[in-house]
């Protein structure tokens, strides 16, 4: 049926006449890691068990990636993770000289005992309707053997309930564009 609107003069803006479904949820698709993953060495390596895949019903839609990483490492290391489409960095810092292009860094921890959660949204334009992984990497500051980095446990990881493990996920949520 017909419906009058009224408006004050000053008004200004657009109103929709028909339904739109541009920035509705229409998937939502998680991975849950339980289980420890654990990297050493200054190059970055995938975080196994760490990805979700979807397949955009549109290439106009966007997919909402978000990683929720239990991260630790040995006490006064610097670490991070950066989030992938398929071998892909994205949600990376701009390249500046030789600096690492992280998603998010940690450094100067004072403890071993110690996991940190890392939580992160970004907003992706894959631009495809074809099946598209998303990941996560994990790297640590030195390609020394002593230098750990660690999903869901932490870096001294005893045998006791002073210690605990955590979980990790990823989330791609596709938006209408």
């Amino acid at each position: 049926s017909d419906r009058t609107l009224k408006l004050p003069s000053d008004a200004d803006g657009t109103i929709l006449t028909t339904n739109s479904s541009v920035g509705k949820i229409l998937q939502v698709i998680q991975t849950v890691k339980t289980d420890t993953f654990s990297v050493t060495g200054n190059s970055f390596s995938d975080v196994t068990g760490l990805t979700v895949t979807i397949t955009p019903s549109s290439n106009s839609n966007k997919i909402l990636i978000i990683p929720s990483i239990s991260l630790a490492a040995r006490a006064g290391q610097r670490h991070g993770y950066r989030i992938v489409r398929g071998s892909t960095a994205i949600a990376v810092g701009d390249a500046s000289g030789s600096k690492t292009q992280y998603t998010q860094q940690e450094g100067n921890l004072n403890t071993d005992a110690g996991i940190h959660s890392h939580t992160f949204l970004f907003l992706d334009a894959p631009a495809t309707t074809s099946a598209t992984t998303y990941g996560v990497q994990i790297r640590s500051e030195s390609s020394s053997s002593s230098y750990f980095s660690y999903i869901n446990r932490t870096y001294a990881d005893a045998d006791n309930d002073s210690y605990g493990r955590s979980a990790s996920s990823i989330t791609a949520i596709e938006v209408a564009g």
